[in-house]
Order: C-alpha cells, then sequence, then structure tokens
C-alpha cells in the first residue's frame, strides 16, 4: 500500500501557497518574542539583586520563577492601535510585553518578594517588597518621601524625566506603625483612546512607587493602566464563550454517553478486544505525560502558594488533585478509542487505514506509514496557512485579535519542549480519536440508519456536525470575538476530517500534534531565544520524520494476520462446556441461525467472546482464530 505521486503532487501547490501566506501574516507576530534571558538567569539576577541592593539574605527564603506577559496591554494595543502600533509602542517606549516573575517567600510569614525581570534585557524593571500591616517604619513626610522615589527611578532608569511626566496618584496610606506613600507617573506622550465607543477611558502608561519610611517598598517600570470599561467589555465578550461551552459540553456528553452505551452493549467486540492493549497503553503513556507535566511546571505551582498555609500540605493537594484529575481524563479516552474502533470495523470495514486496528494487525513499521508520516507533515504546513489567512481576513473586516497566553505555561516549564510535547500528544490523540476516528464513523452509523441522503451526503453531514463540535469547544481560547476561534477551527476540522476520510487516522494525528507544537514552540524558533530552547524546540518537531525514518528501513510487509479472540484461562474451561452444550444438542441448534443461538445464550449470561468462538467452531466458518 502506498500514496500515489499523483496524491503528493495534488499537495506541493497548496503546501507551498500556505506556507507564502504564513510567512506574510503570522510570522511578524513571532518576531516581537524575545527570550533571550532564561529561568536560570532570571533566577541569579533577582538573587544578586535582593542580596546586593536590598541586603535580604536570598538563602533564608524559598524560590519561584515563573514566564509571564502582559496580556491586558497586549489585548488593549492591538485593538486600539493594531499589531504593528503595538510593536512601535514597545520599541518607543522601551516597553517589556515579556518578562520573569521572581518570587521569595517563607512558609507561614507574610513577606516576601517580587521581582521582575525583562526577558530581553534581564533588567529589573519591577520589585515588590510585601510586608506585615503592623510592620513599623520610620515616619516621614509625603515630600521626602516623593523626592526618594524620584532620585530611585531616575537613577534605576535613566529615561525618567519627571518633567515629561504628570503625577496621577500622591496617596498616603496610615497604618499603625507606620505610613506608605503611593506614587505614579503618567507619560505625557501616551494617551490612547479606546475607540470602541467615546468617553470610555484611554490607555495609560505609568511609572509607579510606593515608599515607606527609609525604604522603597517597590517600583515599577512601565505599568499599562487599561480602562476599566475595555476590561468590563471583555468579559461581557466571554459570556458568550462560556454560554457556547455550555452546549458544547452537552453535546460531547451526549457522545460520550453513547460510547459507553456502545461499549457495554457489544462488550467483547472483536475489533474493540483486538486493540484494547494498544489503547491502555497510549492511556498509560498520556497519564504519565500528565503527572510529569505537574513536575514540569512546578514553579508555577510554587509561585500560587499561599504562605497562609504549610507548604507541604499545600504540595500534597495539588499533587492528590492532580492525579484524581488525570486518572478520570485518560481514562476517558479509551471510550472513544474503544467505541470508534467498533463502529469504524462495522460502517468503514474497506477503509483499512483509518484505525488503529490495521497497523495493529499489519505493522506500525511499513513504508506506507512512513509516507502517512509524511503527509502530515504536508497537512500540518497547509493548516498553518489556512488558519492565517482565515485569521487575517477576521483581523481585515471582523475586528478579530488574539492574545498569545499558551507562552505564560509553556516558558515556565522547566523543559519548555516537554510541555509543548506533552500537549501536542494528548490534544491530538484525544481529539483526532473524539472528533474524526469516533464522531465522524458514529455519523456514518446514524445518518445512513436514518437515510438522510446518499452515501456521500450523509458522510459530509457527519464532516460539518463533527467539525462544529470541535471547532466550537474552542471557543474559551483568548480569540476576539470569542465565536470566531469556532468558526476558524471548524474550517480547519472540515479540512482534517477529509485528510481522514481519504489517508486515514495517521496523517491527521501527525498534522495535530505538529500544529499544537509549532504553534507552543514558535516563539523560541523565531523569536529570540537561548540555543537550547533553539534546539529543542526543533527536535520535537522532526520526532515523527524520525518514526517515519525507522518504518521507512525496516519495510516490514503489511499482511493482515487473522483477528483473534485472547481468551484467559477461565474463558477456555467454559469455551469447551459450551462446545460440548452445543454439540449435545446439535439438532435442536442447527434448526436456528447462527445470531439466534448468540443472543439467546449470550441472553443467559455467556461470555460474547467465548460464544463467537464456540459458534464459529459449531458452524464451521471460523472467520477468526483464538490463542
Amino acid at each position: 500500500m502506498h500514496i500515489r505521486p499523483a496524491a503528493w503532487m495534488k499537495f506541493l501547490i497548496p503546501v507551498v501557497i500556505s506556507l507564502a501566506v504564513w510567512f506574510q501574516f503570522s510570522y511578524p507576530q513571532l518576531a516581537i518574542s524575545n527570550f533571550s534571558i532564561d529561568r536560570v538567569k532570571a533566577a541569579r539576577i533577582a538573587e544578586e539583586y535582593l542580596n546586593n541592593e536590598r541586603h535580604a539574605d536570598s538563602r533564608h527564603f524559598q524560590k519561584a520563577a515563573i514566564f509571564s506577559m502582559d496580556q491586558r496591554t497586549n489585548r488593549y494595543l492591538q485593538k486600539t492601535i493594531g499589531f504593528h502600533g503595538l510593536q512601535n509602542f514597545i520599541k518607543q517606549h522601551d516597553f517589556d510585553l515579556f518578562y520573569w516573575l521572581v518570587r521569595f517567600f517563607k512558609e507561614n510569614t507574610k513577606e516576601e518578594y517580587l521581582v521582575e525581570i525583562s526577558s530581553s534585557s534581564g533588567e529589573i524593571i519591577g520589585f515588590r517588597h510585601t510586608i506585615d500591616e503592623n510592620d513599623a517604619r520610620r515616619e516621614i513626610s509625603k515630600e521626602e518621601a516623593l523626592q526618594k522615589a524620584e532620585e530611585f527611578l531616575k537613577e534605576k532608569f535613566k529615561l525618567f524625566d519627571p518633567a515629561q511626566c504628570t503625577i496621577r496618584s500622591n496617596l498616603a496610606v496610615h497604618r499603625d506603625n507606620r505610613s506608605d506613600y503611593v506614587f505614579s507617573w503618567q507619560k505625557n506622550d501616551v494617551n490612547i483612546p479606546w475607540s470602541h465607543a467615546p468617553n470610555s477611558g484611554t490607555g495609560k502608561l505609568l511609572i509607579e512607587a510606593r515608599v515607606s519610611g527609609d525604604e522603597l517598598l517597590s517600583f515599577n517600570k512601565n505599568a499599562f493602566l487599561v480602562p476599566d470599561q475595555f476590561n468590563r467589555d471583555i468579559d461581557n465578550r466571554k459570556d458568550l464563550s462560556r454560554n457556547i461551552m455550555v452546549i458544547i459540553r452537552i453535546l460531547v456528553t451526549a457522545l460520550f454517553t453513547y460510547g459507553v452505551f456502545l461499549i457495554i452493549i457489544r462488550q467483547n467486540h472483536l475489533a474493540m478486544q483486538t486493540t484494547k492493549k494498544f489503547y491502555i497503553m497510549a492511556v498509560v503513556i498520556s497519564f504519565g505525560l500528565s503527572l510529569l507535566s505537574g513536575f514540569n511546571q512546578f514553579e508555577d505551582i510554587l509561585f500560587s502558594y499561599k504562605t497562609t498555609s504549610p507548604l507541604n500540605a499545600y504540595l500534597w493537594r495539588f499533587a492528590l488533585n492532580t492525579i484524581i484529575s488525570a486518572v478520570f481524563i485518560n481514562i476517558a479516552i479509551l471510550i472513544p478509542s474503544l467505541s470508534g474502533e467498533l463502529l469504524h470495523y462495522e460502517t468503514s470495514p474497506n477503509e483499512k487505514t483509518g484505525s488503529f486496528l490495521h497497523y495493529i494487525r499489519t505493522t506500525f513499521a511499513s513504508r506506507y506509514l512512513a509516507e502517512s508520516i509524511v503527509l502530515g507533515y504536508l497537512v500540518c504546513a497547509i493548516l498553518l496557512g489556512m488558519q492565517s489567512f482565515l485569521f487575517k481576513i477576521g483581523q481585515t473586516h471582523l475586528g478579530v485579535w488574539a492574545e498569545h497566553k499558551w507562552i505564560d505555561n509553556i516558558s515556565t516549564a522547566y523543559f519548555p519542549f516537554l510541555a509543548a510535547f506533552t500537549i501536542g500528544f494528548k490534544a491530538s490523540f484525544a481529539e483526532e480519536i473524539m472528533y474524526r476516528f469516533y464522531a465522524i464513523n458514529l455519523g456514518k452509523k446514524i445518518f445512513n440508519k436514518i437515510s438522510l441522503g446518499t452515501k456521500g451526503g450523509n458522510i459530509l453531514i457527519a464532516v460539518l456536525l463533527s467539525s462544529l463540535i470541535w471547532g466550537f469547544s474552542h471557543s474559551n481560547y483568548p480569540i476576539f470575538p470569542v465565536w470566531f476561534r469556532g468558526i476558524e477551527v471548524t474550517c480547519l476540522g472540515i479540512f482534517l476530517a477529509l485528510i481522514y476520510l481519504k489517508f486515514g487516522i495517521i496523517p491527521v494525528l501527525i498534522a495535530h500534534y505538529l500544529f499544537d507544537v509549532f504553534w507552543n514552540n514558535a516563539g523560541y524558533i523565531f523569536g529570540t531565544s537561548t540555543p537550547f530552547y533553539f534546539y529543542s524546540s526543533l527536535s520535537i518537531l522532526l520526532l515523527p520524520f524520525g518514526l517515519a525514518a525507522v518504518a521507512f528501513f525496516m519495510n516490514k510487509k503489511e499482511e493482515e494476520r487473522p483477528l483473534r479472540w485472547h481468551l484467559n484461562k477461565h474463558q477456555l474451561y467454559n469455551l469447551e462446556i459450551l462446545k460440548a452444550y452445543l454439540n449435545t444438542n446439535k439438532n435442536a441448534f442447527m434448526q436456528k441461525s447462527q445470531d439466534q443461538i448468540k443472543r439467546e445464550i449470550t441472553l443467559h449470561g455467556w461470555d460474547p467472546a467465548v460464544v463467537e468462538v464456540a459458534l464459529e467452531d459449531f458452524f464451521g466458518n471460523g472467520g477468526t482464530s483464538i490463542i
């Protein structure tokens, strides 16, 4: 079995066009990513600042470092002045959209330090020292506090000039044992109105400082102030996303429930039994990746720790919740997997590569599988071009804008490439199994049964509905308007469904994996990053290609082995009993059909696998065998 040369040629031109579209429309958005400073450097910079300039011994504190992005500023500037305006704003005002947050804390103590470090330059752009409300400090006047703040900011940030700013906040907070003074200066040349509605506020760029006694408790080089009305508008938009997700959860629950129903009533269907070990192995791998992801994101877990409770208790709770959640989520993958094998075996018996049953019966080391993996790369390239084109239309005509929130979680991981691999593996396997493999074959079964139209028409209905459910299940992503993400992913889903129907399960799995991994690592590849980030990101993108190379050179024949029941000792014992019973009452049973006998015996509680093997032996039509 091979993919014909004509099929390769059909992909060539769309791939070239798609890559050109992606580089034209999407590549520039990655160029602003700058990861020159990694976690180790950021933590070292923070420790040196704490020890040398704040005279606080960092060894007495526990530490956590996470990567962050100013999502609100990114969102507001994209919406008001566009992406190119955002780029110019960053350059003109030396604004750091990406940064590291390094936290120093102690158990059961309110005091902690937070250091904000530019991911591009390593400059300390923000700081906060949190102390107890009852801590005492020397009393000073507001004028003295203002002078201290201005002198510090002038020395720390050479471009700070109070003459070019307007005092926005000038507050005194009086506590029992001290007074805190909060100051902020608004840069006069930054006043970006929200064009969505008149008189609803403007975006402002602030420099902030808090003084208490002789200490500068906090400062911030550039704090962008987003109008409150804009934030409220975003919250209103998210309500639509939440409503859509409720509907989607109902539909997915219905799909899942029917899968459970199929497995219960069909029990030991041969296709399910043959593939069961494979899917259990996949679920075990997915479960392991879920646990590994918790360790990989340990800094984020520490950063969220509230010091009012013991750290060990907090970590144990988190670990147990992670394990329990991973167990339920990953076991749930088995339902659409096994029921999908059953449905595909019955509705599409001639479309061999549409399920994993074919590869389990033949081999995973054939040249056809190698070709399918390479095809997955081409499909991914087309998906990238389609998405870029659709998004450009949305930006131009529908006021669409996106946020890159994924960067936070990926970059916070100890090993970003491993986080991206985990997301790619789990999302591609779970979603392609549910929405392509299971949902499309279920649609074939249902729509053919109720005869909505021609066979081809019924398949198209199944493709459209499964793609719509998959598409709008992404409506909670930070893309606005929220319905646009559903339309965009639905279009990608229709394309993936057509590839699935034509070339099978492997190309869509590989394409989906590559698509997710690519977007989670694209900032390291096309932006500014360290060699480790760059090469590790490339390695997991090339991982499927390595598997294709192995399969290509092994080049095993695709000879289908007969389906076999894997009966245990107890089943084999019952099999002999049932065979003896059938032979003893041979004359009575020969008057009935095989299906009639099967129904009668299984109604009395017999194992369907044992019944089916016994009847095949009894009628002499052994289409399957046992081991």
